[in-house]
């Protein structure tokens, strides 16, 4: 009843088919994973801006028919956030008891007559406020409790692990999954790294994991940053955030003159056309001071352009953005058109900047709905952090970005891209962003990609984060080091204590390649191997880690090649490092790029050291541009 209703509402016959069939998938695992007398962790994980909410949303329903009746949905600590998730969730679940974290009373007052979904930020005083509720509330004695919290690997994880201490929120979230008889709680997210990443002991660790796939119209990673470069992508000098930071506070970098004027003609392509909103995005920083000196050399560029209109550099500058916009968007409006536009824009101060980031005061009243609306006006907003997750961001079709990192992580930079989603005009949809960062953004993508394809062939199971060297999947201070694994490339990794019994497998499969040098051999042959290789001691050589590096590698590079060295009838003492002749090792260095597998056939005597067999020791080294990333 509750599903049926809730989908009638989505008026969109692909998203209701999809909705209809991950809650589905997300209630067999449930099934399948929670006894009822444990709680169990699940991961949901979709695309940025997919439509997670939908999903969540779809879930509850569901769960709601089976007789389910208390959920929390969790947000970020953000005021906007948590408004905006509560009026989303309200209208959408129409039969339900929507609460927001200020109705306590109305929640201890009216009990449990129909599903209830309390809506509450990830705030410490908060959540141990909710809990104690919880606890007193008599009608909740005995019942099973569901979590969703959205953008799960924010703020949820224990940021304290590695100090031998617990923070507040997780420790306050713990607090809430054992008020009840037992608990489901799910990760939400679209950059899982971190949780994948949690140790199977913290109780933070997925046991399953539902992928949504985005829906048709979306644009994502695979749109902005495919190969070759698309024509979305407009590149500014390295040196723009310099600029800008600099003392001179009337200078507007070319790059951000240029995308302040492509907004301007996308405004008045709009309103030529009768529709009232087109957003711009400026990231430049995570420092709320850089946020401020943006805004102002933007809205002193705008001042700048209205006295200019008309002039003959101002209309030849916009002539040239016009082209360009055209050579993608033939159905541009016509340019004298466009023109007439710009200058009511600019003349009718129509064109909003707003600084959004946690001191800002855009959107502080929670009692004002429309405190924070971006789906009205043309809007140019500038922010950093806040910008990164769940803000909505309709109509998105600029975005201006040039934060910069020394070791940027990859799960929240991928946040930063707010301009995937479904109401873009794709053909007029622009990024200016310097080349260095047009890289990364690629390299993220296609780590991306490949973790959805791991996730999708493997699940939880088998998944191998890779990223280039440089560039970490998360913030190190909710990773156990004790359980978090890293894999350099460049580096010889082999057993000390090898397993033996091998030769019989392994021989038919190498003998062909021992007069070689160097033999470049398939995938397939490299993972055969390396099933019939290993250590006595899995944290010694871990050859499933290690074909799981190889999987995640082909998805990522289809042209990776492999690289097999073949030695035979070794007499080489156990206990001597690598085993690698100079000669071999130079040679193995020599593909830096590659997959390199060395198998040396030792005689294994005993006087050496071995047991009396023979026996087959690897070696392998990855590409020295990676990392590979897993836990215990």
């Amino acid at each position: 009843m509750y599903l049926e209703k809730y989908l009638s509402q989505l008026n969109n016959q692909g998203l209701e088919t999809s909705v209809l069939d991950v809650s589905k998938q997300i209630d067999d695992n449930v099934k399948k994973f929670f006894t009822f007398k444990d709680n169990v962790t699940g991961l949901l994980f979709g695309n940025v801006q997919s439509g997670k909410t939908a999903q969540m949303l779809g879930a509850i329903a569901r769960f709601a028919d089976e007789g389910y009746m208390i959920f929390l949905l969790l947000t970020s600590d953000n005021v906007d956030l948590q408004r905006q998730t509560f009026l989303r969730t309200q209208s959408s679940l129409i039969d339900f008891n929507v609460l927001s974290e200020r109705d306590d009373l109305k929640f201890l007052q009216d009990g449990l007559r129909k599903p209830t979904v309390i809506v509450l930020k990830k705030n410490g005083r908060i959540l141990k406020k909710w809990r104690e509720i919880l606890l007193s509330c008599q009608s909740c004695k005995g019942k099973f409790l569901m979590i969703f919290d959205d953008e799960g690997d924010n703020a949820s994880l224990n940021t304290l692990v590695n100090k031998n201490r617990q923070s507040t929120i997780n420790k306050n979230l713990d607090a809430i999954k054992d008020s009840a008889s037992s608990c489901v709680y799910f990760e939400v997210t679209a950059t899982p790294q971190s949780l994948i990443l949690q140790s199977e002991i913290s109780g933070w660790h997925p046991k399953f994991v539902n992928y949504f796939k985005p829906g048709k119209g979306y644009l994502g990673g695979d749109f902005f940053y495919a190969d070759p470069k698309p024509f979305c992508i407009k590149f500014t000098k390295e040196n723009e955030l310099d600029d800008v930071t600099a003392e001179d506070d009337n200078y507007c970098p070319e790059g951000l003159q240029e995308s302040i004027l492509y907004f301007l003609i996308e405004c008045a392509h709009k309103k030529i056309k009768g529709e009232t909103n087109c957003n711009f995005m400026i990231h430049p920083s995570i420092r709320t001071g850089i946020h401020s000196k943006f805004a102002t050399r933007v809205e002193e560029h705008l001042n700048l352009l209205q006295e200019a209109y008309g002039e003959k550099d101002f209309i030849q500058n916009l002539k040239m953005a016009w082209a360009d916009l055209q050579k993608t968007a033939p159905n541009i409006e016509s340019f004298d058109d466009i023109k007439d536009t710009v200058s009511v824009l600019l003349d009718d101060m129509q064109i909003n900047v707003y600084v959004l980031n946690s001191k800002s005061i855009t959107g502080r009243d929670p009692n004002n709905p429309d405190a924070l609306d971006l789906s009205k006006g043309y809007n140019i907003v500038v922010g950093g952090n806040t910008l990164g997750r769940g803000i909505t961001f309709p109509h998105l079709q600029i975005v201006y970005y040039c934060r910069a990192s020394k070791t940027p992580q990859a799960d929240t930079f991928w946040q930063h891209s707010r301009i995937f989603g479904y109401d873009r005009e794709a053909s007029l949809v622009r990024i200016f962003i310097p080349k260095s960062l047009y890289k990364l953004f690629s390299e993220l993508s296609k780590a991306n990609m490949v973790l959805i394809k791991q996730i999708e062939d493997r699940g939880i199971d088998g998944v191998q984060l890779i990223y280039p060297k440089g560039v970490r999947p998360t913030r190190s201070n909710v990773l156990d080091n004790k359980f978090l694994q890293m894999l350099s490339g460049g580096v010889n990794i082999f057993p000390n204590e090898p397993i033996g019994g091998n030769t019989k497998q392994i021989d038919p499969l190498v003998m062909n390649y021992k007069d070689s040098k160097v033999q470049e051999v398939s995938e397939e042959l490299i993972l055969k191997l390396l099933d019939n290789v290993g250590s006595l001691y899995r944290e010694d050589f871990d050859s499933e880690t290690y074909k799981n590096c190889v999987r995640a590698l082909s998805k990522k590079r289809p042209k990776m090649k492999y690289r097999l060295i073949v030695r035979i009838d070794r007499d080489i003492a156990k206990g001597t490092g690598t085993l690698l002749s100079p000669n071999d090792r130079a040679l193995g260095d020599n593909y830096q790029n590659d997959v390199v597998l060395t198998l040396y056939r030792l005689n294994g005597d005993v006087s050496k050291g071995w047991n009396g067999n023979p026996l087959w020791v690897p070696n392998i080294k990855f590409p020295s541009d990676c990392c590979f990333y897993n836990a215990e």
